[in-house]
């Protein structure tokens, strides 16, 4: 079974692995050479990952599956699904969940979907602070894809209703728009779910740690780490509320089915759970990073098989082990400010762990660093605590000018 993937992160590494591990002769489409993914593939190609011409190398393959959010936008489903190639992945008119943001939010209004905070889509600096005035403390978001960079809250990157102006100003001057919500007080989650169509099958939860340095100090970053529990749950949150989520979830898919098409992929959604109920922060048209390591490593289906369930709208519930995980990232000094680029980097023997290669590069053998999160180890267990031993067991066996958090599960 010939099987493309799409991407050169960590979370592409996670699914090459499953599918490798389920039978599949990968094929590899990266736009930098992942030395985990290159190791398990048949073929590697090294391309611009979003220009739709350069697929047409690929057409025979029996199933696509596409990780980053940004192929997905420039419309690499479409052109695959064109090319006759079944694709695990949003077609870009659907996939626009994730890069329009004003789009996610007026499809929720009009379908009359719970879930939105306030909320207003602002063309000029009129309309920015009219909404303000109602509502001082916002989420300022652009309206397209950022790399996860791109909101911005009022008191913690935006000190002053002067910079929460600038900042909606240039990016109105840069996309004719603004997106700002009302600032959501809560604890925040994330489901994951294969969509198959119609049919919407939430994976185990999985929470994950988005500030530098242990203690939850210091700057965002795409996630220095997460967990997972046994029993597909997360402490201090309640399954009505976990329901509430997928059921927005499965509304949006439905809506999407009667209005633009049936969204075949994975889709992520991020929520709040507030003292005024769930509200939905924002959706993504992918698995996260690293959520889609925790819960690939537990997927007991084969997922090819799941892969084409879901492009032929036969998805069944899918099995998962009762085990826990949890995940810890080694990432550059510096990170994520002014990480220390081209330092390399080498992986010893890991006795209790995997591991998964997420923004490096490999050149004349050496494993090298860039900007962005180097490797992440995960590890398994019966409960979190052992997890959390055995991946930190294995931590000092990745050399290199790097840094991990600590604290990652600690007490769970």
């Amino acid at each position: 079974m010939k099987v493309l993937v799409v991407g050169n992160g960590a979370r592409e590494h996670a699914l090459a692995k499953k599918l490798h591990a389920d039978g599949a002769e990968i094929i590899s489409a990266m736009s930098k050479r992942n030395p985990g993914i290159t190791a398990i593939s048949k073929r590697v190609e090294i391309m611009d990952i979003d220009k739709a011409d350069n697929y047409d190398r690929f057409k025979g393959v029996d199933i696509a599956f596409v990780g980053p959010e940004a192929p997905l936008a420039a419309g690499i489903a479409d052109r695959l699904s064109d090319l006759g190639v079944p694709v695990v992945g949003a077609k870009k008119n659907l996939a626009r969940l994730e890069w329009s943001k004003s789009y996610a939010r007026i499809l929720l209004q009009e379908s009359g979907i719970q879930g939105n905070p306030e909320f207003r889509i602002c063309r000029d600096l009129f309309e920015v602070r009219t909404f303000l005035i109602d509502h001082p403390n916002v989420a300022v978001k652009p309206d397209v894809l950022m790399g996860g960079k791109g909101v911005k809250l009022t008191g913690e990157h935006l000190k002053t209703p002067r910079e929460v102006e600038e900042y909606a100003s240039e990016c109105i001057r840069n996309d004719g728009l603004v997106v700002l919500e009302e600032k959501l007080v809560g604890k925040e989650f994330t489901l994951q779910a294969f969509v198959d169509g119609k049919n919407v099958e939430v994976m185990p939860l999985v929470r994950d740690f988005k500030r530098a340095y242990d203690g939850d100090r210091g700057p965002n970053t795409g996630s220095m780490g997460s967990f997972s529990c046994p029993n597909y749950g997360l402490p201090d949150l309640p399954t009505s509320a976990v329901a509430k989520g997928a059921e927005i979830m499965k509304a949006t898919v439905s809506s999407l089915a009667e209005t633009v098409g049936e969204y075949h992929g994975f889709l992520y959604g991020g929520f709040m759970n507030t003292d005024r109920g769930v509200y939905l922060i924002e959706y993504n048209a992918r698995l996260g990073d690293p959520e889609a390591i925790n819960v690939l490593a537990l997927l007991d289906d084969s997922l090819i098989e799941t892969g084409f369930r879901i492009v032929e709208g036969k998805l069944n519930k899918p099995t998962f082990r009762r085990e826990a995980t949890v995940c810890v990232y080694l990432v550059p000094e510096g990170y994520p400010e002014a990480p220390q680029r081209d330092k390399p980097l080498s992986v010893g023997t890991l006795r209790n762990s995997e591991p998964y290669f997420a923004s490096v590069y490999e050149e004349n053998g050496i494993i090298r660093t860039t900007g962005s999160r180097a490797v992440a180890l995960l590890a398994r267990g019966k409960s979190v605590a052992e997890a959390r031993e055995k991946v930190y067991s294995d931590a000092s066996a990745v050399k290199g000018t790097l840094f991990y958090r600590r604290d990652i599960a600690a007490g769970v």
